[in-house]
């Protein structure tokens, strides 16, 4: 029987995390019937679960690319996208099939799993403060629901789609590489007239890297990529927000440079109590982020700010996007 449902996870972690994603597919709660793809390098271990796997043979990395095979296998009316360190809560499946019922394609909320390490914690944070955070509503602790209004609203380890609007699209510009390749989807499917929602109710626990370097590291490799995406594709990035940001960092080193250290308390003061004010309702759950808060702002502002003007220096030099 054709499934409801099919979820691609395009994993590198097959021996690793994996395990826990498809365990977390096997708790689903009242599902619709649905099977599994993983496209990977490596066979995935697929014994005693009750739903079936098909793995699809992909050994280049390109995360795009994986996609679109394990699409090509899919027999779902709709597709699901999860990553591999990645775990779906209970009604995840019957929360995201509900939303594909008055939508074209739905994500929702990709939160940090309880109990992680406190340098994951540290990381979740940063990602999930409105305003200040990562910009993505789909890192937030509690979104708000409804049409998104920006390509980067989703994240790809949460996203529900329709088979024939994926089809429509043509599934995933492979020529992207690793960043960038989901808001380009997203993009197209607005520019398309497609309904594309964020549903608070499909909800995912989702690792983050290690603060300060896994993270850092991560965060610059994505930032120097939306820098140089500015240049090469005009209007894949709303620029509003990427040039506000752009602007209060020349505006904060200005200040610096002609005020000098007279500025430099007043201005740390400010900024310190503005990060722990907007990140409050995530340190209040947990105390025992809130010394690291203003210091852990601190890094990721400034890797933020130096990546995007590198990217942007990149992509008008003409670099490769990949």
């Amino acid at each position: 029987m054709r499934p409801l449902v099919s979820v691609l996870v395009a994993s590198d972690r097959v021996s690793s995390s994996l395990p826990d994603t498809l365990g977390s597919l096997a708790e689903q709660e009242a599902p619709p019937s649905f099977e599994v793809v993983v496209a990977s390098a490596e066979r995935p271990e697929s014994r005693d679960l009750p739903f079936p796997v098909i793995w699809v043979e992909a050994a280049s990395r390109n995360p795009a690319e994986r996609r679109n095979r394990a699409a090509a296998a899919a027999r779902g009316t709709f597709l699901a996208f999860l990553d591999d360190d990645a775990a779906a809560e209970p009604s995840w499946l019957a929360s995201g099939a509900a939303a594909l019922e008055h939508s074209v394609i739905a994500g929702g909320p990709d939160a940090g799993p309880s109990g992680a390490p406190y340098s994951e914690r540290l990381a979740d944070l940063l990602l999930a403060t409105p305003w200040i955070g990562s910009g993505v509503p789909a890192h937030e602790l509690a979104p708000r629901g409804g049409p998104v209004r920006s390509a980067h609203d989703l994240a790809l380890c949460n996203l529900f789609v329709r088979r024939e609007a994926f089809d429509a699209l043509e599934g995933f510009d492979e020529s992207f590489g690793y960043i960038g390749e989901d808001t380009d989807f997203v993009r197209r499917a607005l520019d398309r007239g497609f309904r594309v929602v964020l549903e608070p109710s499909v909800r995912v626990r989702h690792r983050r890297r290690s603060f300060p370097g896994q993270y850092l590291a991560q965060r610059w490799r994505y930032r120097v990529k939306t820098g140089r995406l500015l240049v090469e594709r005009p209007g894949l990035y709303e620029r509003g927000r990427i040039v506000a940001f752009l602007s209060a960092g020349f505006l904060g080193t200005a200040g610096l440079a002609i005020f000098g250290a007279s500025l430099l308390l007043p201005a740390a003061v400010l900024y310190a109590g503005a990060t722990w004010v907007l990140s409050f309702p995530i340190w209040r759950r947990d105390p025992a982020l809130f010394p690291a808060v203003p210091f852990a702002f601190a890094l990721h502002h400034v890797t933020y700010f130096v990546a995007l003007l590198v990217g942007i220096a990149r992509g008008a030099l003409g670099a490769d996007t990949r």
